[in-house]
């Protein structure tokens, strides 16, 4: 059993430290579309020292992603990600190593030769994060609608002579969902195509998993997380203290959710699939994030983060 979960010796100065650089990141508007008030909400969801630490510790892991940086995984994603796989594995003419200026022209030279498609299904709402990813290419790199299509349009593009689609996305996780979406739409029964999923970032469980299960499919993503991003893993450093470590962090956590009626169970206590992620975007945050970052349970607990 693990010692008990304490507060090390400068832990109240390390807490203020942390409470400060954060309120000063939503107040220069690093951290955008974060209002002050709900992080205080949020704060105030700690109630002793000994919680005020624990929150301030997951702060402290917290990989945010501004909608600025978010348009830089975006353009990594096509100067790199993108036109070394079209090079390597699917060779078009698109005139241009620079694919968002292939997308744009296109209007003028003709086709690009491949389709980008929205990771969604057809019962999926609007809100899904592929659905933003899609608005994001339109809006800030006006890249023409008619290259971005949805899963159930894929036939008729094919019919036109599209061999190449690439599955646009913001974050992998487990690989369940998108697994889920590729057997509803039944893209593994288009013959004779390229396919590859290219979220901007991607959790090694979940390449796993789609290269296991879905063989046919090509998975490459802009950066990639690992076990070390995992909040409570035994290869992350986010409770290397001194006095505390992972294991009693977690058994910490686990008490603190019960305290405050987050009803979440087993696995799921840690995020979808366990991953235990502390990764948000600006837009949303993934349901593989620690819940104590976006579950709602009014009065019990208000969230940092929409999902």
């Amino acid at each position: 059993m693990a010692a008990a979960f304490q507060l090390p010796r400068d832990g109240l100065t390390y807490t203020q430290e942390i409470f400060t650089r954060c309120r000063n990141l939503i107040e220069k508007d690093i951290w955008k579309d974060l209002d002050l008030s709900r992080f205080r909400r949020w704060q105030a969801n700690f109630k002793t020292d000994l919680e005020q630490y624990f929150g301030a510790c997951i702060l402290d892991g917290l990989i945010y992603r501004s909608q600025d940086q978010t348009v830089a995984l975006v353009n990594q994603l096509f100067q790199r990600t993108l036109a070394d796989l079209l090079r390597v594995q699917q060779p078009l003419s698109t005139g241009s190593l620079n694919l968002v200026e292939a997308l744009r022209m296109s209007a003028m030279k003709g086709d690009p030769g491949f389709r980008l498609v929205t990771a969604v299904k057809q019962a999926d709402p609007p809100t899904k994060s592929a659905h933003y990813v899609a608005r994001l290419l339109k809006r800030r790199f006006r890249i023409a609608e008619t290259w971005i299509i949805k899963a159930w349009e894929i036939p008729l593009h094919i019919a036109n002579g599209i061999k190449t689609f690439f599955f646009i996305d913001d974050f992998l996780g487990t690989g369940d969902q998108f697994e889920e979406f590729y057997n509803v739409e039944l893209i593994g029964s288009h013959t004779g195509i390229f396919a590859a999923y290219v979220p901007l970032v991607a959790h090694i469980r979940g390449i796993a998993h789609l290269n296991r299960v879905l063989p046919n499919l090509t998975v490459k993503c802009v950066e990639t997380l690992t076990e070390g991003h995992s909040i409570f893993s035994q290869s992350a450093t986010y409770f290397d203290d001194g006095v505390n470590n992972s294991a009693c962090a977690q058994d910490f956590y686990f008490q603190l959710m019960k305290d405050r009626q987050i009803n979440i169970v087993g696995q799921q206590s840690g995020g979808y699939g366990g991953l235990q992620l502390a990764y948000v975007f600006e837009h949303a945050a993934p349901d593989n994030c620690l819940p104590i970052l976006w579950w709602r349970h009014y009065p019990q607990w208000i969230p940092l983060f929409d999902r």
